[in-house]
Formats: C-alpha cells, sequence, structure tokens
C-alpha cells in the first residue's frame, strides 16, 4: 500500500509539473507582453545630438541601462501571445559625449500578423465592415 502511495504520489507530481506546457483546445490565454515596444515612428523623431532627456521623452524609460556603459541604452521587448510563437524585439540606443548618436535593431513590421491569431484578425476585419456598413446609416 505504501508503495502504491508513493508512486501514486510521484505520477501525480510529474503531471501537474507538466501542465503550464499543455494548451488545451478552448482554453483562453492572455498576451503576455514584457518590456518596451519601440515603433518606427519613434526611431524616426530620433535625431543626432539629442541629450538623454529629449530621448526618453521619445522612447520611453529603457529596459535597461548597462552600469558599465552608461551611454548605451536597451529596450527590450518580448511577447508571448496565448496562441502563437513568442516574438522579441531589441533596440540598442548609443550616445556618444552625452549625446544621441545612433541606434541598432530593427523595427518588427509585421507585429500584429505575428501575434494575431488568423481568426482574431477575421474577427477584426468583420467588425471593421460592420462599423462602415453603419455610418453611412448613422449619418442619414
Amino acid at each position: 500500500m505504501r508503495a502504491f502511495l508513493l508512486i501514486s504520489a510521484l505520477i501525480l507530481t510529474v503531471l501537474s509539473t507538466g501542465c503550464s506546457n499543455l494548451r488545451f483546445p478552448g482554453v483562453y490565454r492572455i498576451d503576455i507582453p514584457q518590456g518596451n515596444f519601440v515603433t518606427e515612428d519613434m526611431l524616426d523623431q530620433l535625431s543626432p545630438g539629442m541629450n538623454p532627456e529629449q530621448v526618453r521623452y521619445v522612447m520611453g524609460m529603457p529596459t535597461l541601462i548597462d552600469p558599465f556603459t552608461p551611454d548605451t541604452w536597451f529596450y527590450l521587448m518580448t511577447l508571448q501571445p496565448g496562441k502563437g510563437e513568442a516574438v522579441e524585439q531589441q533596440i540598442v540606443v548609443h550616445f556618444r559625449d552625452g549625446l544621441y548618436s545612433h541606434h541598432e535593431g530593427e523595427v518588427l513590421a509585421d507585429f500584429r500578423t505575428r501575434v494575431n491569431d488568423p481568426q482574431d484578425r477575421q474577427l477584426a476585419s468583420q467588425a471593421d465592415q460592420q462599423r462602415r456598413q453603419q455610418s453611412p446609416a448613422d449619418s442619414n
């Protein structure tokens, strides 16, 4: 009897620790964003010679400032959508003599298509069509 309880407890422990990786159909999973999402518009507003306060105003607070290289700011973003694969973006902003000089990294151009499930995109387009059909009727 004691061996049966021990084996049962062991099996229950193994099964319960693996549940976080299982994806049950019909269960809603939320999107988990972490970090700073930087857009192309934000990067377009940066110009060489801006001071750190101006860069912070445009880009927001950096995710990471390395204490050993304070002239390098990291804007990191990871998004784990409820459906689909994780998406990552890394933008590195460089300063020279206390002023913005350049940045490295690319903005995720197709961020929305990577994150949204095809069914979500279809529902969004149907909602847009319904709004467009209702708006001419509302103006009469």
